[in-house]
C-alpha cells in the first residue's frame, strides 16, 4: 500500500484509495447508518401511531352505534311524552 493510500476491493477487483477519498467514504457511510437507524425509528413510530389510529376508528365505530341506541330512546320517550303516556 502506497502512502497516503488505501486499498478496496470492488467486485473481486482492488482499487487504490487516497486517504481523503478514505475518509469521504467512511463519512458517508456513517451518514446512510445514521439514517438508516432513524429511518428504522420513523417506521416504528409510525405502526405505533397506526395502530392507535385503528383503536381510535374501533372507539369511534362503537361511540356511533352507542349514540343510535341513545338516540332510538330519546325518540321512543319523546313519542311517549307526545301520546302522554306515562313513564
Amino acid at each position: 500500500m502506497g502512502y497516503g493510500e488505501a486499498h478496496h476491493h470492488i467486485n473481486g477487483e482492488e482499487y487504490a484509495v487516497s486517504n481523503d477519498t478514505e475518509f469521504e467514504i467512511e463519512y458517508w457511510q456513517d451518514r446512510v447508518d445514521a439514517l438508516a437507524v432513524t429511518n428504522e425509528a420513523l417506521q416504528e413510530e409510525r405502526d405505533r401511531y397506526m395502530d392507535a389510529a385503528e383503536s381510535l376508528a374501533q372507539e369511534l365505530d362503537t361511540l356511533k352505534a352507542t349514540m343510535k341506541q341513545a338516540e332510538s330512546v330519546i325518540s321512543r320517550l319523546r313519542n311517549h311524552i307526545a301520546q302522554g303516556i306515562e313513564l
